[in-house]
């Protein structure tokens, strides 16, 4: 498609990072604005009556919000350009398990290093916000207009499971990731390859704006994992970006299908930041969808700035909590549930044994007999 495209976003926004990077590395020809932009007020927001980040707009005026429609529409239209999707059966699925797990399973981590370490980074958030809502106004007064935003996402930490009780362990497991990703970044310059997959740029919304952009956790990043850190900076290239592989074959992805060992150790603590929350959250979602109307095409919730159908309790490593129930993380689950039942027998056979073994196999098991889909901006009924 000729034209500029318009990407509403900021940069310290997790979404919209995913993006970004996607249409750097296509080489789109995209604007960015601001959310702060008056068009947002005056165009994007009356069309997707939410405000998330981020918002594409086509050169045609058409808007589409939410990170992996936008992806997922621009694969379909720019075609003859490489895609972020794995020819290799087995590698496709995994790629929406990584995206799965970096769009929601590193949630928890990404919210805990920005709003549970404001003593040591306040001023750097703060301007990330004040860019958002009114990043010309002086700057007293900028401030004044982003702390109710701060606060508000700040008051998430409790229904993401963040405490005293479990902050040891969070931390312990963004050490594991790290360890985990250093190990494979090591060896691969992308996950499946040279070219990143959908999964990469699942991973790159937390690891890029929140835990590689904030001073706590970057720092942390940058002293444990710096090849992770290098990926970061590849990802956000409109290049391959790997002249540290030299001898690495620059064809997309890994042939013949081929799952790195290294992502063993990664899908373990995909594992662990997941379950048992997310089957635990498909059972609560199963228990209230019987009693719904679902009629196919309407929206899932009543009103559009809804996330959660219900709440439920559950357990992060040990520590229980009470939490929603996110018809978007839903939504996203059943994409990996279909992908994975669409394999041939022996394809299937060798992703469940990796599902097995890295302890993920709930993910397949626990389904819904309720399917979602996106349209409109907002989850509906299938």
């Amino acid at each position: 498609m000729t034209g500029t495209y318009l990407l509403y976003g900021v940069p310290a926004s997790y979404f919209t990072a995913k993006v970004r990077a996607y249409l750097r590395k296509q080489r789109l020809d995209f604007e960015e604005r601001s959310s702060a932009h008056p068009e947002f007020g005056q165009t994007v927001y009356p069309a997707t009556r939410r405000f998330l980040l981020p918002v594409l707009q086509w050169p045609c005026g058409d808007i589409v919000q939410d990170s992996d429609d936008i992806i997922e529409r621009l694969e379909r239209e720019e075609a003859g350009r490489l895609s972020c999707h794995p020819p290799g059966p087995v590698q496709n699925v995994l790629s929406h398990l990584f995206n799965l797990f970096g769009s929601e399973g590193l949630m928890r981590l990404a919210m805990h290093y920005r709003w549970s370490c404001l003593d040591q980074q306040d001023s750097f958030i703060a301007e990330g916000f004040i860019h958002g809502i009114a990043p010309e106004s002086p700057p007293e007064e900028a401030e004044t207009l982003a702390r109710p935003m701060m606060n508000k996402l700040a008051g998430y930490l409790e229904p993401l499971g963040v405490s005293d009780a479990s902050i040891p362990a969070i931390e312990q497991a963004y050490d594991e990731l790290l360890s985990a990703l250093q190990a494979h970044f090591t060896k691969h310059p992308c996950l499946f390859g040279a070219w990143p997959s959908l999964g990469d740029y699942g991973l790159f919304g937390a690891l890029s704006p929140h835990l590689g952009r904030d001073p706590v956790p970057a720092q942390r990043m940058k002293s444990r994992a710096a090849k992770v850190y290098r990926w970061t900076e590849r990802m956000a290239a409109p290049n391959l970006d790997i002249p540290e592989y030299p001898s690495y074959p620059h064809t997309a992805f890994l042939p013949d299908d081929e799952i790195p060992e290294t992502l063993d150790a990664v899908g373990r603590v995909a594992a662990g930041e997941m379950l048992p929350e997310f089957a635990d959250q498909m059972r609560a979602f199963n228990a209230w969808a019987e009693h719904q109307a679902r009629e196919p095409g309407q929206p899932v919730l009543a009103k559009p700035h809804q996330r959660s159908a219900t709440r439920v309790t559950t357990a992060y490593r040990g520590t229980a909590y009470a939490t929603g129930v996110p018809v978007y993380r839903i939504y996203l689950i059943q994409k990996l549930q279909t992908a994975a039942s669409r394999l041939s027998v022996p394809d299937r056979e060798r992703l469940e044994a990796w599902f097995e073994r890295t302890g993920l196999r709930d993910l397949l098991e626990i389904q819904s007999p309720y399917p979602v889909r996106r349209a409109g901006h907002l989850e509906v009924w299938a």
